[in-house]
């Protein structure tokens, strides 16, 4: 589940509401393609063979805010 990463959709919104947007995230920051690298080798990987219908928040800690 991530969060606001730089795209082509959200680039429009980045533009707008950027700052306030990274203002209010834990980390201060917007996320990354590498950001996500790792939650995507977990999930492909036998570490996660058991992990069954979650949702991982990949969001700078924003979704806690």
């Amino acid at each position: 589940m991530p969060g606001i990463f730089p795209t082509k959709m959200a680039n429009v919104l980045i533009e707008r509401l950027g700052d306030a947007m990274i203002a209010r995230t834990p980390l201060h920051r917007l996320g990354g393609d590498e950001d996500l690298m790792g939650t995507a080798v977990f999930l492909a990987s036998e570490a996660s063979r058991h992990v069954t219908g979650q949702y991982i928040a990949v969001d700078g800690g924003a979704s806690v805010c």
